[in-house]
C-alpha cells in the first residue's frame, strides 16, 4: 500500500513538473507571437500576452511540488546545523507540518478566492478570472506529494548527510 502510494506521489510530482514545463514553453512562443505581431506587423495580439500570464502562474504554482520534492525550496539548513543531531530532524518534522498547514491554508482560501471571481471576467478572453486564480489551490493541492516525499525521505535518513544529519 505505502509503496502504490508513493508511486502515485512519484507521478503526481512528475506530472506537474511536465506540465509546468510546457507551459512555460507555451508562454515563451506566445510572448514571441506578441512580439512579432506588435513590432513586425503592427498591431499587437493583447490576448496572447493574457495567456502568456496565465502560463506563468500556473507553471509557477504546478513546479511547487517538484521543488519541494527536490529540496530546491528555501531551506533552513543553517538554522538546522547549529543543533545537535537529534533535534534536526525535529526541526525537518516541523517545517514538514507548518509548511502542509500552508499548503492546505493555500487550498483552502484559493478555493474560496477563485469563488469570488468566478463571476469576473477577462475582457480580450471572454473567460472567467477564477481560470487563473484556480492555480493557487490546485498547485497548492498538487504540492502536498512532494512535501511528504521529501519528508519521508529526511526520516529515513536518505538526504544527504549535511542536509540532516551534520
Amino acid at each position: 500500500m505505502l509503496k502504490a502510494l508513493t508511486s502515485a506521489g512519484e507521478a503526481a510530482v512528475r506530472l506537474t513538473h511536465n506540465a509546468a514545463a510546457l507551459l512555460l514553453a507555451i508562454a515563451t512562443l506566445l510572448v514571441f507571437v506578441q512580439v512579432v505581431t506588435r513590432f513586425v506587423l503592427g498591431d499587437a495580439a493583447v490576448w496572447s500576452e493574457l495567456v502568456a500570464r496565465g502560463a506563468i502562474i500556473w507553471s509557477t504554482f504546478l513546479v511547487a511540488g517538484a521543488a519541494f520534492r527536490a529540496g530546491t525550496m528555501i531551506p533552513i539548513d543553517f538554522i538546522r546545523s547549529l543543533l545537535p543531531a537529534p533535534i534536526q530532524l525535529w526541526v525537518v518534522r516541523l517545517v514538514t507540518l507548518l509548511t502542509l498547514i500552508f499548503l492546505g491554508v493555500l487550498v483552502w482560501y484559493g478555493i474560496l478566492m477563485a469563488g469570488r471571481a468566478q463571476s469576473q471576467r477577462v475582457a480580450m478572453l471572454d473567460v472567467s478570472m477564477a481560470v487563473f486564480y484556480a492555480a493557487i489551490p490546485f498547485g497548492a493541492l498538487c504540492a502536498i506529494p512532494g512535501v511528504l516525499l521529501r519528508h519521508r525521505d529526511a526520516e529515513r535518513g536518505s538526504l544527504h548527510d549535511e542536509e540532516i544529519h551534520e
